[in-house]
């Protein structure tokens, strides 16, 4: 995503209450050892703005190059996770928009710099689709299932390595990074815990987008 400069500000406000809310949401597993990295990962870092849009055009870069040469799963993994990142870079942006057109809107921040809940429910009405945040939850879901499937494959460990040469030589190696980042991120996880975690953000996030739209 190529970031307009003059809307950086509404959005970098944007991207912080969403975080902001995860940090609450799910404080219990920012808390937990072996849960804080997986949490981090996909709720924290990857959201990042800082160099994300160079970040973005290397990565499409690098898997139209090597997309003929990878098999299906690797396509679908790749792809899901690319379709999660422009639905939430355009629906936070349309936020974003929304935020700059309605300036009264943005009186409403707390001391830390991010937007009050009942103003920040108020955007997502007027910016965003009910349909389009489902399809965002959805995509949520089944790339955080495809990296902990990912992470307990029996030759996924072994096969890091060579990946990561292999990265290095096309000169995708900061982008191997951010993917093995979310590897050993979610490898500790146990299988119990990652799947109470998945049925409490499926509740968690469907309850607050029925707080919205209904």
């Amino acid at each position: 995503m190529s970031i307009d400069l003059n809307i950086l500000n509404e959005l970098q406000l944007v991207v912080n209450t969403h975080i902001h809310r995860f940090e609450n949401f799910y404080e219990r597993y920012f808390n937990r050892p072996d849960t804080r990295e997986l949490v981090q990962y996909f709720f924290n870092r990857i959201y990042t703005l800082e160099g994300k849009a160079e970040r973005d055009k290397t990565a499409k870069k690098v898997y139209d190059r090597f997309r003929a040469v990878l098999s299906e799963k690797a396509k679908e993994r790749i792809e899901n996770l690319m379709n999660l990142n422009d639905l939430t870079d355009s629906l936070d942006l349309q936020m974003a928009v929304a935020l700059q057109k309605n300036p009264q809107l943005q009186n409403h921040t707390t001391e830390g710099g991010v937007i009050s809940p009942d103003v920040f429910r108020e955007l997502y009405r007027i910016a965003n689709s009910q349909k389009d945040r489902e399809e965002q939850l959805q995509l949520i879901l089944h790339n955080l299932e495809s990296f902990f499937e990912l992470s307990k494959h029996p030759l996924a460990e072994m096969m890091m390595k060579p990946a990561s040469m292999a990265a290095a030589m096309v000169g995708a190696k900061s982008i191997f990074a951010i993917f093995e980042e979310g590897y050993r991120a979610t490898r500790p996880v146990q299988k119990e815990i990652f799947t109470e975690f998945m049925q409490v953000v499926r509740q968690k996030e469907n309850q607050f987008l029925q707080s919205i739209y209904n």
